[in-house]
């Protein structure tokens, strides 16, 4: 047991008084006139034995009522959980730090993290020697820093004190899960769970069911919320760059969009600068509404590379969370495309051949070209298409298993797949990838047929259609009555809005179906106006394909880049230039979680895969929850800021009282003194013949009046 206010022990001094007055105010015999004396003797000592029988127990109630006083005054309590009244078990507290990009908001000198870490440290020298402690860093994962608890205070403060910051995202559930688990763990004593956070809304976004349950409850803990401060957090970010171009081509202009958005009750005024690799290519102010966003177009001349993805970085010029002011994102660098022609087996003169006109086409811009290569369908089986850009189906008939595995691994590349039909292609439709879910051949009438362009902003018309330039008419026979799967667009139509050009993607690559024969064999498409073109910008745009443009987020997990070798060495280059190298290609994930923002690329050889990773935008809303939608999630003390935890923590929690029992106990002692007193005052009143016979005189008591002896009637 201990004291709240152990001076107003002090007042237990104050049992003199009852001793004193009990010494003080002595019984008094009044003279009074007997008959005979022959029975004085024994009645003097049958009265002297009684009295002070219950003279003593009249002093011990008022003693006990004097002490009963002074100690509920003295305001005692005693631990929960205590074995016994007066226990004192030792208590368990949990600590979970958030360190997610949210903390590292500067709020005057220093950041929120470095505001949580001194509260986290006040709590810790609040604890008694005999108390645990459990520390956990919060975010969008669990990382331990003292996961079990311990007596030893001062591990638990060096692993608070090196906690670092980090760029990931918050969230809540796991590690209060973990936390009640830990507390729970302990026999006795007050369980308790700090959470030293800016309690950001997006934290709390989570099914509370699945933390606050029964498992919770019987953990017996109780949760306080702790915020650094209670001051606006205005944030301005950089939400996402999107290039509009479909590749970098040096000296050409290419444009892009940014999107800025304001978490701020004020207008945010700054300037964008956007960077290609090293060079800065373009600067633009921008305007941004209290809580609104904007888009603000970009354009810039390319400067010139020699890789295929060019790293690119915009940047705002900053405000008090710098994290979330710049945006990496990769942009592909045209390359004279690599091109594998894959044609149905056939016999007879070249000229006969399905991929014959193909070749002629590429041939005309054959120095735009890296490489061209034809081989059989049946070759797609073996042949080592990591290398290539596009890949062209001519008439190819049946496609083996083994043929689709590598297609489907090649559009997951960033590949793209460009299907001319043809007489023999009788299972393309029953492809995951293809673009349309069924195919009936069709003949059409002599003539041509007017084509319109369905989608004009598609790369593939992109400096060669446009409403100038309408899409010349096709002259065929034969064309394919088909039914375009849920993913996929018409980019070009013909007749009654039947689809002659359909796309779509897959993953990072792209399906392209182009509704004729590449060969004279549905008409004389290969020889319009319409096919040279067509065939390459299919070519041109393939080098835009790649798994490089995959945008990820801090936290997420790094893949294995389906276009590198499977068998090959790897080596993974992280932002801060540090490299990690890998025996085999063979693991789907390379990286389970990317900690920080940035660039990561994967080389195997002479190939490489580039992956652009930011921070999760949701982090730039710094609203914190409204205490009362927290309240509906969990019951919790909410705290905010370093001296209101210290005055917390000065107060008794986990405490229980028991002053309210000792002035109970005060109560009913005072009832029994009242009820003794006035008991014994009546017995031994004088105007009372029977107390007369016996002898026991004494003074009158308060409330009783005192009759003198009647003389008369008794000799």
């Amino acid at each position: 047991m201990s004291f709240l206010s152990p001076w107003m022990l002090y007042g237990l001094a104050g049992l003199a008084a009852p001793i004193l007055i009990h010494l003080w105010r002595r019984r008094r015999v009044v003279p009074a006139p007997f008959g005979t004396l022959r029975f004085l003797k024994a009645v003097a000592a049958r009265t002297r034995r009684s009295s002070r029988v219950e003279n003593l127990l009249l002093l011990l109630l008022r003693c006990a009522l004097f002490a009963l006083v002074a100690l509920a005054f003295a305001r005692p309590v005693t631990r929960l959980g205590a074995a016994g009244l007066g226990g004192d078990a030792p208590g368990t507290a949990v600590l979970l730090l958030d360190n997610s990009l949210s903390m590292s908001y500067r709020a005057g000198s220093r950041t929120r993290l470095d505001a949580a870490k001194e509260e986290a440290l006040a709590v810790i020298d609040h604890l008694r020697p005999g108390d645990r402690v459990a520390a956990l860093a919060v975010s969008d994962h669990v990382e331990p820093l003292v996961p079990e608890p311990t007596v030893d205070h001062a591990v638990a403060r060096a692993s608070i004190m090196n906690v670092p910051q980090t760029e990931a995202g918050t969230r809540f559930a796991t590690a209060l899960r973990e936390a009640a688990q830990i507390a729970g763990r302990a026999e006795r004593g007050v369980r308790q769970i700090y959470l030293f956070t800016d309690n950001q809304a997006s934290g709390w976004q989570f099914d509370p069911s699945s933390v606050f349950d029964a498992a919770w409850k019987a953990s017996d803990v109780s949760l306080i919320v702790v915020r650094p401060d209670d001051l606006g957090s205005n944030n301005a970010t950089l939400a996402r760059v999107k290039l509009q171009t479909p590749y970098l081509t040096a000296g050409a202009t290419a444009r892009a969009v940014a999107t800025v958005e304001n978490f701020s009750t004020a207008p945010f005024h700054d300037v964008i600068e956007l960077h290609i690799e090293d060079a800065r290519v373009a600067q633009r102010p921008v305007d941004v509404a209290p809580g609104g966003s904007v888009d603000v177009p970009i354009e810039f001349s390319a400067p010139a590379i020699s890789t295929r993805w060019a790293r690119g970085v915009a940047r705002l010029s900053g405000d008090r969370l710098p994290g979330d002011d710049q945006f990496f994102f990769t942009a592909p660098v045209y390359q004279p495309p690599r091109v594998l022609i894959a044609e149905g087996d056939q016999i007879g003169p070249d000229r006969e051949h399905s991929g014959y006109y193909l070749r002629k086409a590429l041939g005309v811009s054959g120095d735009t070209l890296a490489a061209v290569r034809t081989i059989p369908v049946s070759g797609l089986d073996d042949a080592a298409v990591e290398g290539y850009s596009a890949i062209l189906l001519a008439d190819p008939g049946q496609l083996s298993d083994r043929a689709v595995e590598r297609l489907d691994r090649f559009l997951d590349a960033g590949g793209t797949v460009a299907i001319f039909p043809g007489d023999r292609a009788t299972n393309l439709w029953r492809l995951d990838f293809s673009p349309v879910t069924d195919a009936v051949l069709s003949d059409l009438p002599a003539g041509r047929l007017p084509a319109k362009i369905d989608d004009p902003a598609d790369p593939l018309f992109v400096d060669a259609w446009d409403a100038n330039t309408p899409f010349p008419a096709p002259p065929q026979r034969r064309i394919l009555d088909v039914k375009l799967a849920p993913q996929a667009k018409a980019l070009v139509t013909v007749g009654a809005d039947m689809p002659f050009v359909a796309a779509r993607s897959r993953g990072p690559g792209r399906v392209i179906l182009v509704n004729a024969s590449a060969d004279r064999a549905w008409g004389d498409f290969p020889l319009s106006p319409a096919f040279l073109p067509l065939v390459g910008q299919i070519v041109r745009t393939s080098a835009a394909q790649s798994a490089g443009a995959r945008q990820l987020m801090v936290g997420d997990a790094i893949p294995m880049a389906p276009n590198l070798p499977r068998d090959q060495p790897l080596t993974m280059i992280f932002p801060d230039s540090s490299t990690r190298d890998f025996a085999n290609g063979r693991k789907s994930v390379l990286l389970d979680q990317a900690a920080a923002s940035g660039f990561y690329e994967v080389r195997a050889g002479d190939q490489s895969a580039l992956f652009a990773v930011n921070v999760d935008r949701r982090e730039s809303d710094l609203t914190p929850i409204e205490p009362a939608a927290l309240a509906k999630i969990v019951p919790h003390e909410l705290l905010v800021g370093l001296d209101n935890l210290k005055l917390w923590l000065a107060q008794p929690r986990g405490l229980s009282p028991v002053w309210p029992q000792l002035l109970v106990l005060a109560l009913l002692v005072c009832g029994a003194e009242s009820t003794l007193s006035n008991a014994m005052a009546r017995k031994r009143s004088q105007g009372d013949d029977a107390h007369i016979a016996t002898g026991r005189l004494n003074k009158g008591r308060a409330g009783v009046p005192f009759r003198p002896a009647e003389t008369g009637g008794r000799t």
